[in-house]
């Protein structure tokens, strides 16, 4: 599989798309409409609309003519928001091309990596740079904060109500004098469009984010003319993913230093086991204080490369117990999680990890007539 595996988008946009997963069994796919999204600029960010207001996400470097464009939205049936597109022209794109940020560089990803951007609000968006620069941080925080709560008690509401009435409810539109424009439609829920410039329309249309919280790669799709047809973030819902299970014995014999298996050789991964803490990492007084005081009770996998989906360090010999201290320190692609034990690793210790070697994008079930 290529180092860009993502979500066909092609079928993820074609109604009604049927497909058979291994881990999900049968997944159906359809296409709504969130709304339409207006460009002054066509500099366009994809974001968690939540950090719209802190400004630190750079648009893509590739611009689009200013303009207003139908955001479309692939849902599978359970409901989740497997891709959101930004639709260009009426043609079909032949080619992807990942959308890439000031300072980012395809060539330093390794296998199955990509550039994306963060979640922790379950949402994404797309909106104009042009928009989020002429709004001060406070008033995107207080806009943003504000839609996403209506939006959640609109689904909250309807959630309540009969099928009627969730059949016949109206787009709602909130317009205050404090400048909040809001449109809700109980069709694509959650999802909200905001305006965030009246003067020019220019708005930030939001939706789900697949499985909620994780980190989502954009791509550009080109015609075959090579000009702009869409943009796409791949919520990666219609991917399935392979695991590698790898277990290593008598891990101890590579204390303070590297782990040598030809899994990890092949996976592109680096681990090191120590007892001692990385110099890159940086913990908290708290954190420092809460330490046990026998240095031999902690013991650190540090690690370069894919992060393992799980990870169980078995210290062998009779032990009362361990606890992870940290699991998510991440920095220039490396990876750490501390271990405490109330005694040292034994001479049979075992490290067990389940690892994502491999990701596939799901193909559409094809029946005879």
């Amino acid at each position: 599989m290529s180092l860009k595996a993502h979500t066909n988008f092609l079928a993820a946009f074609e109604p009604n798309q049927v497909y058979e997963s291994l881990t999900e069994g049968g997944i159906t796919s359809d296409v709504f409409k969130a709304g339409d999204l207006v460009l002054p600029s066509g500099r366009i960010i994809a974001c968690d609309p939540g950090w719209l207001w802190c400004k630190d996400v750079d648009p893509f470097t590739r611009t689009v003519p200013p303009g207003r464009y139908p955001v479309l939205l692939s849902v599978v049936d359970s409901g989740r928001t497997a891709c959101a597109m930004v639709k260009f022209c009426s043609e079909s794109p032949v080619r992807w091309e990942m959308a890439l940020r000031p300072g980012e560089d395809l060539t330093e990803l390794r296998r199955n990596q990509f550039f994306g951007y963060g979640v922790d609000a379950g949402m994404g968006c797309f909106v104009d740079a042009k928009v989020v620069e002429r709004r001060s941080d406070e008033e995107l925080q207080g806009l943003v904060d504000r839609a996403i709560e209506q939006s959640w008690q609109l689904h909250n509401w309807l959630a309540a109500q009969d099928l009627v009435t969730q059949l016949t409810y109206p787009s709602q539109q909130i317009v205050d004098r404090s400048g909040f424009n809001l449109t809700l439609d109980p069709d694509n829920l959650p999802t909200f469009n905001l305006t965030l410039d009246p003067d020019t329309g220019g708005n930030a249309l939001a939706f789900e984010s697949g499985d909620g919280d994780g980190s989502y790669a954009s791509y550009w799709g080109f015609t075959a003319d090579d000009e702009l047809a869409c943009l796409v973030t791949d919520f990666r819902v219609l991917l399935e993913y392979i695991t590698q299970n790898i277990e290593i014995e008598e891990v101890t014999r590579f204390l303070e230093k590297s782990i040598e298996h030809p899994d990890l050789e092949q996976l592109e991964m680096a681990i090191r086991l120590s007892v001692h803490r990385p110099s890159w990492v940086q913990l908290s007084e708290d954190s420092l204080n809460d330490q046990p005081s026998n240095p031999d009770c902690i013991v650190v996998l540090e690690g370069q490369g894919r992060q393992p989906w799980s990870v169980d360090l078995e210290p062998g010999g009779r032990y009362s117990g361990c606890r992870i201290m940290s699991s998510e320190w991440i920095e220039e692609d490396r990876w750490y999680r501390e271990y405490w034990f109330n005694e040292p690793l034994q001479a049979n210790a075992v490290l067990k990890m389940t690892v994502n070697s491999e990701v596939y994008p799901l193909q559409p079930v094809t029946t005879n007539a």
